[in-house]
């Protein structure tokens, strides 16, 4: 495995990780009242891993559709765990992230 792959997983269980914190276990800290801004920054940061990681002709909108896919499966899995919730305006600001963090790596891409 390629140490972008094992940094792209190590961020995804990262990701799956801070989710697992009942709600009620999250310190009380400012930064987490700007919720979909951390929602945003946090699947920007995973597209960059990902794109990095994937292999192939079109690695950085394979890296925005399956970070797409984990937003909405970690809101999911969010709603089962105790004092969190979900909601589309989470997965929201999940797909926004993905979508400027491959607009990014795209820029970066055709400036080298």
């Amino acid at each position: 495995m390629t140490r972008p792959a094992i940094f792209a997983l190590g961020y995804a269980a990262l990701i799956l990780g801070l989710s697992s914190i009942p709600g009620r276990s999250l310190p009380a800290v400012a930064l987490l009242s700007q919720d979909k801004l951390i929602h945003l920054a946090e699947y920007f940061g995973f597209v960059v891993l990902l794109a990095r990681a994937l292999p192939g002709s079109r690695p950085i909108l394979l890296a925005v559709i399956l970070a797409t896919l984990m937003g909405a499966l970690d809101e999911r899995y969010q709603s089962l765990i105790p004092g969190r919730d979900s909601s589309l305006a989470d997965w929201a600001a999940d797909a926004l992230g993905a979508v400027l963090g491959g607009a990014w790596q795209s820029w970066r891409a055709a400036r080298a």
